[in-house]
């Protein structure tokens, strides 16, 4: 098979299977009577994130968690700069302001948490068992407003 047609076919199901995950999640959303946002904060990107949690578990137990930390933060900067940015170039986004009030400081403080915690040239597991207890006490918070 030549690459190309490989490419070409590998770009057309990961856009199909992109649309079908859209429709999926946004049904979710309307069949649990839950804002799409809070599913896209959570079953989304769950979903979305599990490639780099095998990354990030199978380097760690390898002996290489720097290739974790290369994936999460490359991640989060393609995530934020490209598919954030071409997304708003296409169509604006409305948010409500209780998810801006919950998410925005949390986005914003783990970046900032990491990089201090990494000043002193370590990321230990002491470390590792705050930023979970964190990501749970957010997650706990969009179960919370989910609920209501």
């Amino acid at each position: 098979m030549n690459a190309y047609f490989a490419l070409l076919l590998g770009v057309i199901c990961a856009g199909v299977g992109g649309e079908l995950f859209v429709r999926g999640t946004v049904g979710l959303a309307s069949l649990a009577r839950i804002s799409p946002g809070i599913i896209g904060a959570t079953v989304a990107a769950f979903a979305t994130s599990s490639p780099e949690l095998s990354v990030s578990i199978s380097s760690a137990l390898a002996g290489e968690p720097q290739i974790a930390l290369g994936d999460a933060l490359g991640s989060n900067v393609v995530n934020i700069a490209l598919i954030l940015g071409l997304a708003l170039v296409i169509s604006g986004i409305h948010s409500p302001r209780d998810s801006i009030k919950r998410d925005l400081p949390v986005a914003l403080l783990i970046p900032i948490m990491t990089g201090l915690l990494f000043l002193d040239g370590e990321l230990s597991s002491s470390n590792g068992m705050l930023m979970l207890c964190l990501f749970i006490a957010w997650l706990a918070a969009v179960v919370i407003e989910a609920r209501r």
